[in-house]
């Protein structure tokens, strides 16, 4: 199936050439537009149709490299978006807003190849499930002030999602590996009918009890405890300019999900009292964990993964031309990564660790990740 057929089409309105707005002197711009369209996916490795050989060097002979499927197609999204721009105020307050509803079908996975098999996957469609994105994006803008040694513009970007596979009956599919140990074999998501995608999948902690070792619902069997997708991404943006002294702020942010701290779960256990850290968090349970409490993966770890972070902040003032030789010159100073507000207690809330299994890919797991670095420039910028 090489070839696929993906058109589109869209149209718009622009209310504000109507004979009932064309004078309006509150309203600059007003357009109506709506989409709709087919994209495609191929996203599948080179030759996964075909069967394929290699030579065995040394070994001699050829041997097989996949298991081929020669009904692989292309995998299809259909969009909609509908959208309203509006320009207000003489252009002093200026926005969009937009639904979109995005159905994915005939969804490209890998899944384990029957053994024995020359190889541990094999690239199927799934041609009745769906994946389907929804929501409802909302950006404004206003110049606050505007005059001649003085301006302040502000800018908010709002985006509300929500995400749901559909009609799966194949094997389970999951993903999400726990680190660390006692844990080995672990996972804490599932992809799974009615379940936003990586849905987190695991044991639910009720507590501990009288003699401080675990307690879990359902004889621990995993159930769905959590959604790693935010419900909401947020962007702010603001610029303030007085005569030569210009200050720019931005600043990003995620809401309505959980993460998994695996790093709590694995490095900082209470059984290291005595031997090495432990989580400050543990000395104040009640009652006390014993040090004997198995190490396992469950919704204990599912912290609230909501954040505002200070991405960027920019102050600068112009000198302009400084004798004969120096032009444009301005002094700066630039810090990014100056702040995050959150209750996360892991190393930072804006991660996704892979923690891939089968090369199904996970999200919202943080381990041991790197953490992201404050930066701080001065800086004098000028041309000769």
């Amino acid at each position: 199936n090489k070839y696929g057929y993906f058109p589109s089409g869209s149209i718009a309105w622009n209310i504000t050439n109507e004979e009932f707005l064309k004078n309006s002197s509150s309203i600059q711009n007003l357009r109506l537009r709506a989409s709709y369209g087919l994209t495609g996916n191929q996203a599948f490795p080179a030759g996964s149709a075909q069967t394929q050989w290699a030579y065995a060097g040394n070994a001699g002979g050829l041997f097989q490299l996949n298991v081929a499927n020669a009904d692989l197609k292309w995998e299809t999204t259909k969009q909609l978006n509908v959208g309203l721009d509006f320009s207000l105020a003489k252009g002093r307050v200026f926005g969009n807003i937009d639904y979109f509803n995005r159905v994915t079908s005939d969804i490209l996975f890998a899944f384990a190849a029957i053994q024995p098999a020359p190889a541990v996957s094999v690239w199927k469609n799934i041609e009745d499930a769906t994946i389907t994105n929804s929501g409802l994006e909302v950006s404004l803008g206003a110049n606050i002030i505007r005059k001649k040694d003085l301006n302040w513009n502000f800018t908010v970007n709002a985006a509300f999602l929500k995400n749901v596979f559909d009609n799966y009956s194949g094997p389970p599919i999951l993903t999400g590996e726990i680190n660390g140990q006692g844990l080995t074999g672990a996972f804490a998501q599932r992809i799974a009918n009615g379940q936003p995608l990586n849905a987190f999948y695991t044991r639910n902690f009720l507590g501990l009890d009288k003699d401080g070792l675990g307690t879990y619902a359902n004889a621990e069997a995993p159930e769905f405890v959590g959604d790693p997708n935010p419900s909401m991404l947020l962007g702010l943006s603001t610029d303030l300019n007085w005569k030569k002294l210009t200050l720019v702020v931005n600043m990003n942010g995620a809401f309505g999900h959980v993460l998994y701290n695996n790093t709590l779960n694995a490095v900082l256990p209470i059984g290291n009292l005595g031997t090495r850290n432990i989580a400050t968090s543990l000395m104040s349970l009640t009652p006390l964990e014993a040090r004997a409490n198995p190490i396992k993966a469950s919704s204990r770890y599912l912290e609230k993964g909501d954040f505002l972070r200070m991405a960027n902040v920019s102050l600068s003032y112009n000198l302009g031309n400084v004798g004969k030789e120096i032009k444009n010159a301005n002094i700066f100073v630039t810090a990014q990564n100056l702040f995050v507000l959150t209750k996360f207690s892991g190393f930072d809330p804006e991660v996704n660790t892979d923690k891939n299994i089968g090369g199904v890919p996970s999200f919202g797991i943080e381990y041991l990740p790197y953490p992201a670095a404050r930066t701080i420039q001065a800086g004098f910028r000028f041309g000769l």
